[in-house]
């Protein structure tokens, strides 16, 4: 007679996807014929599960009706079929939940060791010589966990997965999700320069001081201190220390200071300059992306009481900084008949779908014919890179012939360097601004694996992008390109003079070319 035979609760894997695989997780109760099919977040409840033997049979609870699940389990291994519309055939890994840790330091270890074994089980970023580099360094962190205060531990963690060497291969900490503590002023680097552009009410003194010294350590000290917590390239390197240099947790993670609950900055070019001392606020946690370039308008809301270091320039931003709640619009230039079309997050906007915004900027293309494209792609961290692909298909086309560019900087990333290969691919185009946050060649999608008791959650990725004329990797989901490269044609850095006037120096850049070309 069939029956729920004893067999592994929860078992984790990739099923095939279209076009990337999807991280799977199958979670069996143990007294009952139900359970729970999660994938990549999708959370669909199962019902009828029976064990035959080392088969499986159940029913996950679709949208149109039930979905049957059937497969075969050899030894760790479940291998199966998802038969909805499209057959999804899958392969998963049996694990065990630890049980509850009975102090800090096994709670710690717990956390140390999922990442030795389901995370690295996941990931394909990792060279085989940087997963030898990851599993030695979480053995030497297990090791010293008596000696490590939380925020040790964590940042060692972090600086683990960073071994991968590829950027999408992360910790979340202060990106994707708000798990570390921040000071209540947001920063960011003009060249050399770590200034600070927003601060709540109550100390708008600090707006537009230039930060020389964190804890005592001078503020390019820091940032090579805290580069280790995340992988990426120079550019992303920049934009991610904006969020570590304001975060006491990660600061004392990586030594610059010593007390995460408060913290000494010296500040100078202000009527603040001398050094201060910050209470660290408690941290209100969340799992909602935060990007860092919002902080430079004005025009998008902070939580709280806050001030911004434009907020005098109000009426007067410069082009890009004037809707920083919505993903994508576009512009017909005054005195020009060049187009300029702001793409910062691939993404539906909450206005207007993408498709629908794609046939309406065609449509200004077909009645404007413009004489110049400029795409603004500097602060596009990425999302969904299929929504915007035929958008930029069709925008190219339509564009050949006419001087293109596009802007790009720290903040270009993801699906933003999608966009910025296809470009390049075609040809045609000037690329101007601060180089792109990342390489042609990249690992992305994936998946996440909590951490039993911190609740960190570490991204794993799992499908590779290859941009570049190198080919693909053999046997895995893969985009593949062939752009010559991204850096920057006409190369520029914004400096805080440049900012605190409402200059955009790229824009100025790409006029000062066209009047060169005579356009």
């Amino acid at each position: 007679m069939p029956s729920r035979a004893a067999a592994a609760p929860n078992w984790e894997g990739e099923m095939r996807g279209d076009p990337w695989p999807i991280f799977t997780t199958l979670t069996l109760a143990p007294d009952a014929p139900t359970g729970t099919l999660d994938l990549n977040g999708q959370k669909l409840e199962l019902t009828d599960v029976i064990w035959s033997g080392e088969r499986l049979t159940a029913n996950a609870k679709g949208s149109r009706g039930p979905i049957p699940i059937e497969a075969m389990r050899t030894d760790d291994r479940l291998i199966g079929t998802l038969r909805g519309q499209t057959e999804r055939p899958f392969e998963l890994r049996a694990f065990v939940l630890p049980k509850a840790a009975a102090n800090r330091l096994e709670a710690w270890r717990q956390d140390v060791d999922a990442l030795a074994t389901r995370f690295a089980a996941a990931d394909r970023s990792f060279s085989p010589d940087a997963r030898v580099r990851f599993q030695e360094a979480l053995r030497s962190l297990r090791r010293e966990i008596p000696r490590l205060n939380d925020n040790q531990i964590i940042a060692r963690m972090a600086a683990a997965i960073a071994l991968a060497d590829n950027a999408h291969t992360r910790l979340y900490l202060l990106r994707n999700r708000t798990a570390l503590r921040r000071l209540p002023i947001r920063l960011w680097w003009f060249g050399d320069d770590l200034r600070i552009v927003r601060a709540p009410r109550d100390q708008a003194g600090f707006l537009g001081c230039r930060v020389t010294a964190i804890g005592g350590v001078d503020a390019a000290t820091a940032k090579r201190r805290v580069a280790p917590l995340f992988a990426g390239n120079a550019s992303w390197q920049t934009y991610k220390s904006s969020y570590s240099l304001s975060s006491p947790d990660a600061l004392q993670g990586v030594g610059v200071i010593t007390d995460a609950d408060r913290v000494k900055l010296t500040l100078a070019d202000c009527p603040a300059a001398g050094q201060v001392t910050m209470a660290t606020p408690a941290l209100v946690p969340s799992d909602k992306a935060v990007e860092a370039w919002w902080d430079l308008s004005p025009l998008k809301a902070a939580t709280g009481d806050w001030v911004q270091a434009l907020d005098d320039k109000r009426a007067s931003l410069p082009l890009h900084l004037r809707q920083p709640d919505h993903n994508y619009w576009y512009e017909a230039l005054s005195g020009t008949n060049a187009l300029y079309v702001n793409y910062s997050r691939s993404q539906e906007d909450a206005t207007e779908t993408t498709a629908a915004f794609a046939d309406r900027v065609l449509a200004e293309v077909a009645r404007t014919k413009p004489s110049a494209l400029i795409l603004d792609l500097r602060f596009n961290t990425g999302g969904n890179l299929e929504l915007g692909r035929d958008m930029m298909q069709r925008l190219e086309q339509a564009t050949r012939g006419i001087p293109r560019y596009i802007i790009t900087g720290r903040a270009t990333f993801s699906a933003g360097i999608t966009h910025l290969a296809s470009w390049r691919e075609a040809g045609n185009v000037t690329i101007v601004g601060e180089p792109a946050g990342d390489r042609l060649d990249m690992w992305a999608e994936g998946g996440n694996i909590r951490l039993p008791n911190s609740g960190l959650d570490a991204h794993f990725a799992n499908a590779a992008h290859s941009y570049s004329p190198t080919p693909c990797p053999p046997d895995v989901a893969c985009l593949d390109m062939a752009s010559p490269d991204i850096a920057p044609d006409i190369p520029l850095t914004e400096r805080w003079a440049d900012y605190r006037a409402g200059r955009d120096v790229a824009l100025e850049a790409i006029m000062a070319d066209l009047a060169r070309r005579g356009s």
